[in-house]
C-alpha cells in the first residue's frame, strides 16, 4: 500500500492537506506511518528517521523508517528517546516535526478505531461483520479457483451453568480464554471470529477434510482445560469448499446442521 501520493515542496515531501487526504484514504494507519518515514528519507537523503509517539491513550510507541527494529538506533534505543521525530542527521525542523508526529499519531489512533470496529471487544476475535466479509472473499476464490477452505462453527454446551453458576463476569472469563485459545491454536491464515454470545466461527484456509479433522482435535485440546473446569463443553460442524458449496448462506447451513447433530450425539 502506498499511503502517499506525489507533491512538490521543500521542507514536508508534500503539503499538509495533501499528507491528510492520504491518511483518510490510507488502507493502514500504520502502513501511513512507515510509508511517510521512507518517504522523508528519499526525499531528503537522510540515512535514518523514527517518530516517537507518547500519548495517554495510546501509550509509548515507536516506529521506524523500513520497519526495522528501534532497539539498535545509535546512542540509545529509541524507546527510551523524547517524543517527535529522530533523524539521522538530525533534522533541525520544528514544523516538520510537529506535522509528522501529529499525524502519526492520528494514523495509530485510526488504526486502533479501524481494529476495534472489525473484531469482538471481548474476545479480540474477529466480529460477524467482518467475518462474514472475509468468509464471502473466500467463498468467491474458491468458486472462481477451485481453492479449499473449510467454515468451522463452535458453539459451547450448557454455556447458561457458567453464567447461572458464576454470574456474567465468570462467563466473560472464560469467552476471553477461548478466544486466547483460539488465536494461538489456528495457524497463521485461518481466521476466527465471536458471531454470537457463546457462537464463535472459523475460516479454515486451504483446508482439506483430513487437515479440519487434525486442527479440531488441537482445538479440544487447547480448549478441554479451559471448558473442563467450567463445567461445558463445545461442539463442531464443518462445511467444505468448493466441495459441497462455494455459497455462504450454504456454507453456514451445513456447517449449523452438522453442529447440531454432534450436540445431539454428546
Amino acid at each position: 500500500m502506498s499511503g502517499l501520493s506525489e507533491s512538490e515542496g521543500m521542507g514536508l515531501p508534500m503539503s499538509l492537506s495533501t499528507l491528510t487526504q492520504d491518511l483518510a484514504h490510507a488502507d493502514s494507519g500504520l502502513g501511513f506511518i512507515y510509508d511517510l518515514l521512507d518517504r522523508l528519507i528519499d526525499d531528503a537523503g537522510w540515512h535514518d528517521a523514527a517518530v516517537v509517539i507518547d500519548d495517554v491513550t495510546l501509550g509509548r510507541q515507536v516506529f521506524r523508517a523500513g520497519r526495522r527494529p528501534a532497539s539498535d538506533w545509535p546512542l540509545r534505543p529509541l524507546v527510551e528517546m523524547p517524543a517527535g521525530l529522530h533523524t539521522i542527521p538530525d533534522h533541525g525542523d520544528d514544523e516538520l516535526e510537529t506535522v509528522v508526529t501529529h499525524l502519526s499519531a492520528v494514523a495509530l489512533q485510526l488504526e486502533l478505531l479501524r481494529h476495534d470496529a472489525s473484531h469482538d471487544a471481548l474476545t479480540g476475535l474477529m466480529n460477524r461483520r467482518s467475518f462474514d466479509d472475509l468468509l464471502s472473499q473466500a467463498s468467491s476464490r474458491s468458486l472462481r479457483y477451485g481453492w479449499p477452505f473449510g467454515l468451522a462453527l463452535l458453539d459451547l454446551d450448557n454455556f447458561k451453568i457458567i453464567n447461572d453458576k458464576h454470574g456474567h463476569d465468570g462467563g466473560d472469563r472464560v469467552l476471553r480464554a477461548i478466544g486466547s485459545a483460539l488465536r494461538h491454536s489456528l495457524r497463521s491464515g485461518d481466521i476466527a471470529a465471536r458471531i454470537g454470545g457463546d457462537e464463535f466461527a472459523i475460516i479454515l484456509a486451504n483446508s482439506q477434510l483430513e487437515t479440519i479433522d487434525a486442527i479440531v482435535a488441537r482445538l479440544r485440546g487447547a480448549l478441554g482445560g479451559i471448558l473442563q473446569s467450567s463445567e461445558t463443553g463445545f461442539s463442531v460442524g464443518v462445511a467444505l469448499a468448493p466441495d459441497e458449496a462455494t455459497d455462504v448462506n450454504e456454507l453456514y447451513r451445513l456447517a449449523d446442521e452438522r453442529l447440531y447433530q454432534a450436540k445431539r450425539a454428546r
